[in-house]
């Protein structure tokens, strides 16, 4: 694949559903133990990390695919532990 070729759609179109989910955010922030302030701070860099990981996935799709994915597979991770975190009985 040479580097000038474009992303393909299907790959942007996976970016967006892996980043849709940030915008569930003020609903995780209501929700988050607040007994605990370390979930509030992960919470808070929880929508940057995802904002740079697609951005990474999108930018290293055309010269390194297999990172694109695992950067991915990745936010779909950070995605459910997020939730996890939140939903979660915390008791510390």
């Amino acid at each position: 694949m040479s580097s000038l070729e474009k992303v393909p759609r299907l790959v942007i179109a996976a970016i967006l559903l892996l980043v849709l989910p940030v915008f569930q955010m003020p609903g995780l922030l209501a929700a988050a133990p607040a007994a605990i302030p370390f979930v509030r701070v992960l919470l808070w860099v929880y929508p940057f990390y995802i904002a740079v990981a697609a951005y990474l996935a999108y930018v290293c799709y055309r010269t390194r695919p297999l990172v694109s994915w695992i950067l991915m597979a990745l936010m779909l991770l950070t995605h459910l532990a997020m939730w996890h975190l939140v939903y979660s009985d915390l008791k510390m």
